[in-house]
């Protein structure tokens, strides 16, 4: 049985800069500025590390609390233009094929739910889970063998467009598809088994001829 295992943030929507955003904004509060290539080094990464990491800087409230501010901040901002449509038109193709689908993110399940929801692509998908829902997130491969153990699928394609989430799709002996959509450069992106710079239903039939 396919398995379809999609990343959200930079790989379904354009949310990566949005993050930075959001992260500048809530530090400021703080009298902390941070620039957005700073910030860019957390791409992908578990939000309990970036918290960590500027909680040691600043007096920051707790995680949870943390996150919903950021979510409060990157709600405010979210659309259907932020859902690259390539993306768009790839999960409802695969959705009509009644193939299944997972949507892994290394954001908490409850920033992951309100961004999948608000932009009404949730029921798309057979399985949602966030970062906060494994001990051990992105790069890690827990996320995504917990989601193939969820749907019991046997030819599992992932779908990324980080280092940190190639790695971690990779780890879990899945067939990884990168997407570049700028952010990083291509050798970042290499550990890929292909890296594209355009979804489509095409490039997925190939793929699973392989498998």
């Amino acid at each position: 049985m396919v398995g379809i295992f999609w990343d959200c943030d930079g790989t379904i929507m354009d949310t990566e800069r949005l993050y930075a955003y959001a992260w500048q904004t809530h530090l400021k509060q703080f009298g902390l500025n941070i620039t957005e290539e700073e910030i860019r080094q957390f791409v992908g990464v578990d939000d309990r590390i970036v918290h960590s990491f500027y909680a040691k800087t600043v007096p920051l409230d707790d995680f949870e609390n943390t996150m919903f501010s950021l979510g409060e901040i990157i709600q405010q901002s979210l659309n259907n233009k932020i859902i690259y449509n390539d993306a768009k038109i790839l999960l409802k193709q695969i959705y009509d094929l009644d193939i299944k689908q997972a949507c892994v993110s290394a954001s908490p399940q409850g920033l992951l739910n309100k961004k999948l929801q608000e932009v009404e692509i949730e029921n798309f998908f057979d399985y949602i889970i966030g970062g906060d829902m494994v001990k051990r997130n992105k790069p890690y491969p827990d996320i995504y063998n917990k989601a193939i153990e969820k749907l019991q699928t046997s030819k599992n394609i992932i779908i990324e467009d980080s280092p940190t989430g190639i790695q971690s799709g990779k780890e879990s002996n899945s067939y990884v598809l990168a997407i570049n959509r700028g952010m990083f450069s291509e050798d970042q992106l290499n550990q890929a088994d292909l890296v594209v710079d355009k979804l489509s239903l095409e490039i997925i039939n190939k793929i699973l001829e392989t498998l």
